[in-house]
């Protein structure tokens, strides 16, 4: 039924322009699918390397964090953490209808280790996809969630209005100690100390590279990764091909 009202509409004179929104949607949401398969198939097919033997280049590494130097405060919870990211929206109602406003939105991050069973390498996750880190506090005012002490300090200190407002407090955070997955280039390392005797993988840091085809991490291990994007590629890659073949549907029958 609602794909024949949407036909229906495509005889009116703004038909054209929803079909044409309906093609360029499908098309976008298509490469996006095969941009997804085409990393997903990359994590599969590159080995997770030992610490200790891994050479320059795109790597696979799978260990704990460890601190290097300093550490950073998680604003919203306090935590210990190497990289944090926060955002503070709004929901307003323009109408009948609602859409979330961004008040703030703030990452940051250190450099870090992470270690295996062999060794450890410095990490910079800056320029990193960091995407799939599972997010850690989420809290919603509207659904009987509460205003911590630190969220309003939060609030006053960067002169956010939160009363009486429908409001959503996000933030994700990478704890020292947890286990992170990497995918990204082993280069040589700057911050490696000129008097220190050289010794392999010390001499390595993973971080950007200009060109590079992906740089991802993640707090989930590769089996889970690849588990939990497979479904969603397939998802998009339809959905794409079918919207796409909607508008395309709707714009010939324009002309019958």
């Amino acid at each position: 039924m609602k794909v024949l009202l949407v036909i229906q509409k495509a005889g009116s004179g703004d038909g054209i322009g929803f079909a044409l929104i309906l093609i360029f949607g499908g098309l976008l949401l298509f490469y996006s699918g095969l941009k997804k398969m085409q990393r997903d198939r990359l994590i599969a097919n590159i080995p997770t390397s030992k610490i200790r033997s891994m050479a320059m280049g795109i790597v696979e590494l799978y260990g704990k964090i460890r601190t290097y130097e300093e550490t950073l405060t998680a604003p919203l919870s306090g935590k210990e953490c190497v990289y944090c990211r926060v955002s503070v929206s709004e929901w307003r109602r323009r109408g009948k209808r609602t859409h979330l406003v961004e008040h703030r939105a703030r990452e940051k991050g250190v450099l870090f280790y992470v270690e295996d069973d062999t060794g450890k390498v410095l990490v910079d996750a800056r320029g990193a996809d960091l995407t799939s880190l599972t997010r850690d506090v989420s809290i919603k005012l509207d659904q009987g969630h509460e205003m911590t002490d630190r969220i309003k300090h939060y609030c006053d200190k960067h002169n956010i209005n939160w009363q009486n407002r429908r409001m959503e407090f996000e933030e994700t955070f990478i704890e020292p100690g947890e286990e992170l997955y990497i995918m990204g280039t082993a280069q040589p390392n700057p911050h490696q100390d000129s008097n220190e005797q050289p010794e392999g993988h010390k001499n390595i840091m993973i971080g950007y590279a200009q060109g590079q085809r992906m740089y991802y991490i993640s707090d989930k291990s590769e089996k889970e990764l690849l588990h939990n994007s497979g479904s969603r590629t397939r998802f998009m890659i339809l959905s794409g091909i079918f919207l796409a073949g909607l508008g395309l549907f709707m714009i010939i029958s324009q002309f019958k």
